[in-house]
């Protein structure tokens, strides 16, 4: 396993994010803890229910989006910082055409709904960055109740169930 740069540390765990690639030459992520490696979020969570307590919601979700798309994509945390950005750039892009286009070539998107990343009951919420479109997405991962067996979730899944992504809608 090669070792990235992603590094989160809560009370006494570190977790480390790992990147390797597969026989198909396809990258695969994973959370070295402790010397045990997670590559789904479900039994990281079990494990660790200090990552399901509201105030580490942002660190679950960076932890959570490293697993399923890598270390380039960014967790927005600051969702009023995130809001003038994106409304100064769309008006930066509709007075200047030779701007190139970011977000005037999709319809404008509903950036009121943005919010840090938060528990509600086993299910976090949070909204990311795509590094290399630079569009918003909001994810929601339900997190399975204790006890479920990380054999639900063979290696070669693409995505575990419970995490989904889309978008971020529109006006």
């Amino acid at each position: 396993m090669q070792q990235t740069q992603s590094q989160w540390k809560i009370a006494d765990s570190l977790f480390i994010g790992c990147e390797q690639a597969d026989n198909r030459e396809k990258s695969s992520f994973s959370i070295l803890v402790s010397g045990k490696a997670y590559s789904h979020g479900a039994q990281l969570l079990q494990d660790y229910p200090c990552l399901r307590q509201a105030e580490t919601a942002e660190i679950t979700a960076k932890i959570l989006l490293f697993l399923h798309r890598g270390e380039h994509d960014r967790v927005i945390t600051n969702a009023g910082e995130f809001q003038k950005s994106y409304q100064s750039r769309l008006l930066q892009e509709q007075l200047d055409e030779t701007l190139a286009p970011l977000y005037r070539q999709h319809p404008e998107f509903d950036v009121k709904r943005v919010h840090q990343p938060q528990w509600q009951n086993n299910r976090l919420s949070f909204f990311f960055v795509e590094h290399n479109t630079g569009l918003p997405y909001c994810v929601s991962y339900n997190c399975p109740a204790a006890g479920i067996e990380q054999s639900l979730f063979p290696s070669g899944t693409e995505h575990e169930p419970g995490f989904e992504y889309r978008l971020l809608a529109s006006l």
